[in-house]
């Protein structure tokens, strides 16, 4: 009985998540076109750092609960998710060759996941550590932002007033809703690990990170009806490395646990396989290389690869 209170919060809460990413990802968007800032920067932040919400307010009460293990585990895992299935569906939906991305703007990207990796060689998050990781974070702002510095500030008339208190009320209201979906989805999640005695590390690769990933996916398939290809890259870039940059600093700075030694070699490594697969992916796709159906085939293998890792974790392979 224990254990079905516990799923059916879980389901709940991570609705909850989903509801409150996705209302801050359409009202943070809204206002940031209203002030001028171009599509491809918000696909970079406003939706990067919207869909990733879920997984920042989850490592926030993960430390809270002291099950940081869900937290790292929601981190690595969703970056994989993000690659694997978020990327890999794209792939399959695209409509459209992709424009030539600016590899500048993969090098937070490599560089986050090289710092996470030097950070969980020894399974323990320093202050030091998360010190670096910030700086990644302040220089990812500077790649994004250093071409952009267009902005519209004219003053709103009273119909365009409105529809401003309105998003900000949108955009409250799910800021609201990721904090008490995370902070349950944690303890809905910490509670079945126990009473499975499964790993929270396998909780938080698994269900917390598709979980936590669900607004990245809407985000992916609204993009590809959209047909704004770009979009999608930007939304993977920004949210792999702002998982890491925002999230394990709260762990490195609020705590000193010692993470599970699987969480190195077996995950680690499966992220840096996949970050290596989505950069190698993005550069050639954009080329005269490959057709559409050559980057369907690619999406597939992406997808496949990824369900069977997640099989692998929960032991039927």
């Amino acid at each position: 009985m224990a254990f079905f209170i516990n799923f059916f919060g879980l389901l709940a809460s991570l609705g909850v998540l989903i509801w409150g990413a996705d209302k801050f990802i359409d009202n943070s968007s809204s206002i940031a076109k209203r002030f001028g800032v171009n599509e491809l920067t918000i696909g970079l932040t406003v939706v990067a750092l919207g869909t990733s919400a879920p997984e920042i307010f989850v490592g926030i009460s993960s430390v809270i609960n002291q099950s940081e293990n869900i937290a790292i585990g929601a981190v690595v895992g969703s970056n994989i998710s993000n690659i694997g299935l978020i990327f890999g569906v794209s792939c399959i939906g695209i409509t459209l060759i992709p424009k030539k991305t600016p590899l500048i703007q993969f090098s937070p990207l490599i560089l986050s996941a090289l710092i996470l990796g030097f950070t969980l060689y020894d399974l323990v998050i320093s202050v030091f550590d998360s010190i670096l990781l910030l700086f990644v974070f302040l220089y990812f702002l500077f790649v994004i932002f250093r071409k952009d510095s267009s902005s519209n500030l004219d003053s709103f008339n009273e119909t365009e007033q409105k529809k401003i208190n309105i998003t900000f009320f949108y955009l409250i209201a799910g800021l609201i809703s990721l904090i008490v979906g995370s902070q349950y989805a944690v303890v809905c999640a910490e509670n079945i690990a126990k009473l499975l005695n499964i790993s929270e590390l396998i909780i938080g690769l698994t269900i917390i990170a598709i979980g936590t990933s669900l607004p990245e996916l809407a985000a992916t398939i609204s993009a590809i009806l959209k047909k704004k290809t770009n979009m999608i890259v930007g939304n993977v870039i920004g949210s792999n490395v702002l998982n890491i940059v925002l999230v394990v600093p709260i762990i490195g700075i609020f705590s000193n646990v010692l993470l599970e030694e699987n969480l190195f070699f077996r995950d680690y490594f499966s992220m840096i396989f996949a970050t290596i697969a989505f950069i190698c992916a993005v550069i050639i796709f954009s080329s005269k290389l490959v057709n559409l159906f050559t980057i369907r085939l690619a999406g597939i293998f992406l997808v496949l690869s990824y369900f069977i890792y997640i099989l692998n974790l929960s032991g039927l392979i």
